[in-house]
């Protein structure tokens, strides 16, 4: 270990990725995303394997990526569907450092259901929950603008409070971090190059109210049934390089 790190011993270069994102959420009644193609017609779905784009809309969700022009005339399609609510955030990430959206902060119980790869169907409760997408990224080659980004819907379960062990004194049983149920049966990776979007939006079969899809995109608000597409844009900031360890 002294001759590794000593003070003669080179230190090697650590890749410093800093990783934009612009994530646009548009909110429209049920039925604009779902159940027509308009929106679609615009974008790629051939990013995924076909099996992983049959899974994904059996569980009530679709995702497919988006150039520079496709935006256009998306943004003429939402502006003459009427009324849209929308809302935008842009954050830099470090260094691998996952992003997680989350639609609806409020906790609530809920049953969720899931067509697995193999065609059977299981379900769970998740009592006092949150669901969001977890956004993992790399970069797709060496010296590249490229990402490489995995897309993972999650439950975020209640934070337990932290508990001392009985057996270990000092130690804790319980963590301090909330716990997440992550539903890797149904993640998915596109790459995004500069100037592209990544669309997740509900598929025709979010009718089932308990569907991954489902509880992930829609909701219902003072009687008026709602659902939510996401346009997420990536873009790399830098992948230099600093001296490090």
């Amino acid at each position: 270990m002294g001759d590794q790190l000593g003070e003669g011993a080179p230190r090697r270069p650590m890749m410093v990725l800093q990783i934009s994102f612009d994530v646009l959420r548009a909110r429209v009644p049920r039925g604009f995303f779902s159940q027509s193609e308009k929106i679609w017609n615009h974008v790629n779905e051939a990013v995924v394997p076909q099996d992983s784009a049959v899974l994904l809309q059996r569980n009530g969700l679709r995702v497919a990526v988006g150039g520079a022009d496709s935006w256009p005339p998306i943004r003429a399609l939402l502006e003459a569907q009427g009324p849209v609510e929308t809302s935008q955030n842009s954050m830099i990430l470090k260094n691998g450092l996952p992003l997680v959206i989350e639609p609806d902060q409020r906790m609530r119980d809920q049953t969720m259901f899931m067509f697995r790869p193999d065609g059977t169907l299981g379900g769970a409760s998740f009592p006092q929950s949150v669901n969001g997408l977890l956004l993992e990224y790399e970069l797709a080659g060496a010296a590249t603008d490229e990402l490489r980004i995995s897309v993972t819907p999650q439950v975020r379960l209640p934070k337990q409070s932290p508990r001392l062990s009985r057996s270990v004194p000092g130690y804790i049983d319980n963590p301090v971090a909330p716990p997440t149920r992550v539903f890797r049966e149904l993640a998915f990776t596109v790459t995004a190059g500069p100037g592209q979007f990544i669309a997740i939006g509900p598929s025709r079969l979010i009718e089932n109210v308990h569907l991954v899809g489902s509880l992930l995109l829609c909701d219902e608000r003072e009687g008026e049934r709602m659902e939510s597409m996401y346009f997420i844009t990536p873009q790399v900031l830098n992948t230099g390089q600093r001296m490090g360890f």
